[in-house]
């Protein structure tokens, strides 16, 4: 049995109340359970204790974060979730270096092998300000920009396990239907990715 955990870091406190990151939990969790798979929601604005929050990274076979892009990085609630469960010693694991063994790099003493994790987020920013040099992330792009998220994953041996998904301009500009279907077909890749 596949399980998936999916924690949505959509934050209610401003005039959107994280009704489109909530929206595309909903899609998600209905998606994975229609085929069978056990899924498992950690909703950041309600209450949450740590050692839940390990023991549902331990069981996922799929750990799907939904965030907004906040503040160039994520709301403070996932911020705190990343800092006290991925970083708690049954999960995270250590650094990968030993006194005895020089040649140990950083970041290879993650023990969570066969686990992977996908990012899905929201953001003001359009497109084109992630990938066109000139414009603000200067053609970084998506995964750069998020290089610290990914990192954390990578630090507990936790692999990618797609691209990460992204609705951009959703202020200014948005197109949220055409965005759903795309999510829609995102999911769909997905659930035949796990289940082959």
């Amino acid at each position: 049995m596949t399980n998936v955990l999916i924690v949505n870091a959509g934050i209610r406190v401003t005039e959107k109340h994280g009704k489109l990151s909530a929206e595309l939990v909903r899609r998600a969790r209905e998606r994975f359970e229609g085929a069978g798979f056990t899924v498992t929601v950690t909703d950041l604005n309600d209450p949450w204790t740590v050692d839940e929050e390990v023991a549902k990274v331990k069981a996922a076979d799929l750990i799907l974060v939904q965030t907004p892009v906040w503040a160039m990085s994520t709301p403070w609630h996932y911020t705190r979730w990343q800092d006290e469960v991925l970083t708690h010693p049954d999960v995270c694991g250590t650094d990968g270096r030993t006194r005895t063994d020089p040649s140990k790099k950083y970041g290879t003493g993650g023990f969570l092998q066969g686990k992977r994790y996908w990012l899905s987020t929201t953001w003001n920013a359009p497109k084109k300000a992630l990938d066109e040099p000139g414009e603000f992330f200067d053609g970084r792009g998506i995964e750069e920009v998020l290089m610290p998220l990914h990192k954390q994953f990578e630090y507990m041996a936790v692999a990618p396990f797609a691209p990460t998904f992204a609705i951009h301009d959703v202020y200014k500009n948005p197109d949220i239907p055409t965005d759903l279907m795309c999510w829609d077909q995102a999911l769909e890749t997905a659930v035949a990715k796990l289940a082959g």
